[in-house]
């Protein structure tokens, strides 16, 4: 055995050193310390996965910031937290002839005296000299370093107890984590990796002891062999009994809020009163504000019979496509002007039909034909490359993000390579012929690492092809157009019976999801597009009830959001208790949401009652009844709106904030629409201040002045040389309220 013993550097055969075919995985810059001189306590590992493995991770070896770095660390490369034991385990045991290990000496092997800080180290002391990790490690390595039983793999991780683990501020408790192999379960504590998502609620030590720091619920990430698992853990907001009376349930949404309320100590708020539902509502259902004799009609209106007419009117079909040509990114400019507009109409006609959801997502998914024909598609011509359509699917059907997986294993979410680029594969026959999108007889998406193909697969599932043509297939081939000959079956029909199927919970929660944060102002599980088990809802009863209620009436829009905005909850007033104003997420209160830049740009339209023109588009057009955002509109770009270019659940953002605000403080376009609309209102004939002053409160604010705003309305235009002006400046001072900007 060659050694160089000033620096203590050797190399030990891989005969001397007994090594098996794969690696062993212990980071130089976290493994172990010096070996104690007695014979090791800890029992052999069996496992390298499941025994070797989370010591590394659990003392950060494998971490971004060390050796699982995307070219790792002082020449040591480690993958991402042990998504591939396989390839660590060569990289410990193989690489640069064995090096790092030393099975006639253990405790002379860099693997554990670089992480003890024996020799220097620049990642620092990971491990403990004589600890039992550092003791386990060392006995690994005298065995030879095995890489132990291949199949033996962590298949699923518990926490107990399994929450919500609720104790008052400065108390613990301890979690005791379980992983379950094919051999059974075991507490795997000591060597799981904890997270605490907000660590201002809860904090978790390395022995799974955690304690409560602060109000309110938060969850602990707890990782070990590849698996992820979560625990929600807090305390109440207030130590008193919040009472099913204080929360009569319009539906099975206020019985789930309560028993979220009930455990945090959060009485709820009043309901909003009829003005405030009417404008609300309006604005969430329909994009628009009320009219002035919508807002003028009689006191206590039906608040479901207002739900109802607004649900049917053609304002919906507006908004609710607008809303979806956000999430499918319609965009002229990289479709061209003819197939965005097919797209868009398509869409439109759907909604106008009430089309299910999922079956909307099947059309989209196994369309195929000319581009400025058959609208959906243009679903496929976003990207050619079946990698880049693989994450974009996913994270609008499935609020998945999976683009961390092309590299390596997700962090957070577990999906492998292998999933990520066999959901791919579903793609990789989608053929362009000019601005006709074909399925191709051929086309694969192999594996960056050993260059096979894959077969498709949906995201951890298995999908067998089906005994008999799918009904969709041949409807959307007669349609669409042909396949090109050879093809027998195309990948994107069985994606698509998986993925719409009432029983794949992905797609009902994601759906539920963004139209819960719609309507609510922030979704059960933010952000949207992140739905998984290490970032576990705010309400995981309600989450799975809306999914399964979705299910269950055919993933039907219209009865989702009449479901939702017919709670108890949705009409919480926005004004926050005493008791309650710390809650931002759990239905304490209604959430005060800023308007979309369409919205306020309608708004502002509506209110002075000079609508906006678009080049191109019929007078009168509203913001939301745009194409997309290539039409030029300078007041929806200081505005903010989402350009479609990206996702817009983080809008690629032109405007908003500070540029919004001098807009609607001194921009042009805006003291254009108040000179017109004023102008317009004034010949309609003479009206009395008062009257005046109501009106200019229903456009704007949707609701009657109170008594001091209505004699400080009636002052400003009745001490005004000219009426034009003094109706502009009140006008103005009501745009720019908060009130005005927001939906309350």
């Amino acid at each position: 055995m060659p050694t160089r013993k000033g620096r203590r550097w050797w190399t030990v055969s891989r005969s001397e050193a007994g090594v098996h075919s794969a690696a062993i995985l212990l980071p130089l810059c976290c493994a172990a310390a010096s070996f104690a001189a007695a014979a090791p306590r800890a029992p052999l590992p069996a496992s390298f996965p499941t025994e070797v493995l989370p010591i590394l991770t659990k003392a950060g070896c494998n971490a971004g910031a060390c050796h699982g770095a995307a070219t790792g660390q002082g020449g040591f490369k480690l993958s991402l937290l042990g998504y591939d034991p396989e390839a660590d385990h060569e990289s410990i045991t193989r690489e640069l002839g064995g090096r790092r290990i030393n099975a006639a000496s253990p405790v002379e092997s860099l693997l554990l005296r670089k992480p003890t800080r024996a020799v220097a180290h620049k990642g620092g002391k990971r491990l403990v000299p004589g600890s039992p990790d550092h003791e386990r490690l060392a006995q690994w390595i005298a065995a030879g370093a095995p890489f132990g039983d291949r199949d033996l793999r962590v298949q699923s991780l518990a926490v107990l107890p399994a929450g919500p683990v609720m104790l008052a501020p400065g108390q613990s408790t301890t979690l005791r984590v379980e992983a379950k192999t094919q051999l059974g379960s075991r507490n795997v504590t000591g060597h799981a990796l904890f997270t605490v998502l907000d660590d201002s609620i809860a904090e978790v030590d390395a022995k799974g002891v955690a304690t409560v720091r602060g109000r309110g619920m938060t969850a602990v990430m707890v990782r070990f062999g590849g698996q992820v698992a979560a625990v929600r853990v807090g305390s109440p907001f207030n130590h008193l009994a919040v009472k099913a009376a204080d929360f009569p349930a319009n539906n099975f949404i206020d019985e789930q809020v309560l028993v979220e309320l009930q455990r945090l100590g959060l009485p709820p708020s009043p309901l909003c009163d009829d003005a405030t539902f009417l404008r609300r509502v309006t604005l969430d259902v329909a994009g628009r504000l009320p009219t002035e004799s919508e807002a003028r009609a009689p006191a206590a209106p039906d608040r479901a019979q207002v739900v109802s007419r607004l649900i049917a009117s053609e304002d919906f079909t507006d908004y609710w496509t607008h809303k979806l040509a956000d999430l499918l990114l319609i965009n002229s400019r990289r479709l061209g002007d003819a197939p965005a507009r097919a797209y868009h109409a398509w869409l439109r006609r759907q909604v106008a039909q009430n089309s299910p959801l999922d079956r909307l997502a099947r059309e989209l998914l196994t369309a195929t034909g000319e581009a400025s024909l058959v609208g959906p598609a243009n679903f496929h011509r976003l990207t050619r490359d079946p990698r880049d359509m693989g994450e974009f699917v996913s994270r609008a059907f499935l609020g998945t993000q999976i683009a961390c997986a092309r590299c390596h294993a997700h962090p957070f979410a577990g999906w492998t390579q292998d999933d990520y680029h066999r959901f791919a594969a579903f793609f990789a026959r989608t053929a362009w012929d000019g601005e006709r999108i074909l399925v191709a007889s051929r086309g694969e998406v192999a594996h960056p690492k050993t260059g096979k193909d894959l077969a498709p697969r949906a995201l951890g599932v298995p999908i067998a092809r089906p005994a008999r043509p799918d009904p969709l297939d041949e409807r959307d081939t007669a349609r669409s157009g042909d396949r090109r000959s050879g093809e027998t079956a195309d990948r994107r029909v069985m994606l698509a019976g998986w993925l719409a199927s009432p029983d794949n919970v992905l797609f009902a929660r994601a759906f539920v999801n963004r139209v819960w944060k719609e309507l609510m102002g922030r979704g059960l599980v933010e952000p949207v597009d992140d739905l998984r088990d290490s970032n576990p809802p705010t309400n995981p009863a309600l989450l799975d009830a809306l999914a399964a209620d979705a299910a269950a009436n055919g993933f039907d829009l219209r009865h989702l959001v009449r479901t939702i905005v017919n709670s108890r909850t949705y009409q919480l007033d926005s004004r926050a208790t005493a008791l309650n104003r710390a809650d931002d997420r759990f239905g304490s209160h209604a959430l005060v949401k800023p308007l979309p830049a369409a919205v306020l740009a309608d708004a502002i339209a509506q209110a002075t009652g000079a609508p906006q023109s678009f080049a191109g588009w019929p007078a009168g057009t509203r913001a939301v009844q745009l194409l997309d955002a290539q039409t030029a509109s300078y007041t929806l770009d200081v505005f903010g709106r989402c350009t479609r270019e990206t996702a817009c659940e983080v809008p690629a953002r032109t405007g908003g904030g500070l540029a919004q605000a001098l807009h609607l403080i001194n921009g042009s376009s805006l003291s254009e629409q108040l000179r017109a609309g004023v102008a317009t209102l004034l010949r309609q004939g003479p009206r009395e201040a008062d009257r005046l002053v109501e009106e200019l409160w229903l456009r704007s604010l949707s609701r009657l002045p109170d008594a001091r705003e209505r004699a400080w309305g009636v002052q400003v235009l009745s001490k005004s040389s000219s009426k034009q002006t003094a109706i502009e400046d009140l006008l103005w001072a009501l745009l720019n309220t908060r009130e005005f900007a927001v939906n309350h």
